[in-house]
């Protein structure tokens, strides 16, 4: 068995900044420019479709399990032949573990961390991975994409993350290109990470197409 590791993490300018300091700036955001063909693959992939155990007991916005599906259909609208992904709310998981289950929970991260993706592979050939958001940074559910940017929001939009870490499940890894969703930072107010750029839609392609 093998386990690979991705994350996402917020804008490393604030770096040396506090907590309190880097909520009282506002929103980080810009309005984006053009994303690109850029991607880069894992070598992992999600083999076949799949039920995802979300548990909600740390949540800490309402109506999180929604934002998660949306987030894996943003995928799966992309590749006809991606895996579909279903997020339901049975799960009790505090933090990642490889027991063949795909699962999603809330706990405290490290550093400037969002959300960390975990992967496991077993010698039968078989894929997991679990994905983990930060319970110490303050997050949104913005009521949609709109321009790519909230202005004035100082709270990660959950969205935004939750489609880049989705993209490590899937199997891409980070681009250097700054508009992409597979970029592997994020700022607060940002939202254009919930559409995927051509290169996201590519390198998912390039696994399942």
């Amino acid at each position: 068995m093998s386990v690979k590791i991705t994350t996402a993490s917020d804008d490393p300018s604030l770096a040396g900044q506090d907590a309190a300091r880097r909520r009282l700036r506002g929103a980080g955001c810009s309005n984006p420019g053009a994303g690109t063909s850029a991607y880069n693959l894992s070598g992992s992939r999600v083999s076949g479709s799949q039920t995802v155990h979300f548990s909600p007991g740390r949540a800490p916005i309402a109506g999180a399990a929604s934002v998660f599906q949306a987030a894996y259909n943003a995928w799966d609208a992309a590749d006809p032949n991606a895996p579909s992904m279903s997020v339901v709310s049975d799960g009790t998981a505090l933090a990642p573990s490889a027991n063949h289950r795909y699962e999603i929970m809330f706990k405290r991260l490290g550093g400037r961390t969002l959300a960390i993706t975990y992967t496991w592979h077993w010698s039968t050939g078989e894929w997991e991975s679990d994905t983990a958001f930060s319970t110490t940074v303050p997050w949104f559910n913005a009521p949609g994409e709109g321009d790519g940017c909230y202005e004035g929001v100082a709270k990660y939009d959950l969205q935004n993350t939750a489609t880049h870490e989705f993209g490590h499940v899937f199997g891409l890894t980070h681009v250097s290109s700054t508009y992409n969703t597979m970029a592997p930072t994020a700022t607060m107010g940002e939202t254009y990470k919930r559409s995927l750029a051509s290169g996201d839609v590519l390198g998912l392609r390039a696994i399942y197409g």
